[in-house]
């Protein structure tokens, strides 16, 4: 998976997740985006998010049981 960085230039480059959050310091992000421009890297497209996934419903199954309360008699010390 991806994620589109857009470009001052208007182009779009992608980057995988992980080098995006573990391989690009944060010191070194004003000096990537510098070299992308530079370097005229990245492509034009209309709409850079189309890409994603498609909206859809989270439905969550609740099959745990019910916690019942317990009253300790017992005081901690």
């Amino acid at each position: 998976m991806a994620v589109p960085i857009s470009l001052p230039t208007g182009k779009v480059m992608y980057l995988s997740i992980y080098e995006w959050l573990f391989q690009l310091e944060e010191k070194d992000v004003d000096a990537f985006y510098q070299s992308c421009v530079a370097d005229d890297l990245g492509t034009y497209e209309e709409n850079p998010f189309a890409h994603k996934a498609p909206f859809g419903r989270l439905e969550i199954e609740d099959s745990s049981p019910e916690i019942e309360e317990v009253k300790v008699e017992e005081e901690y010390e």
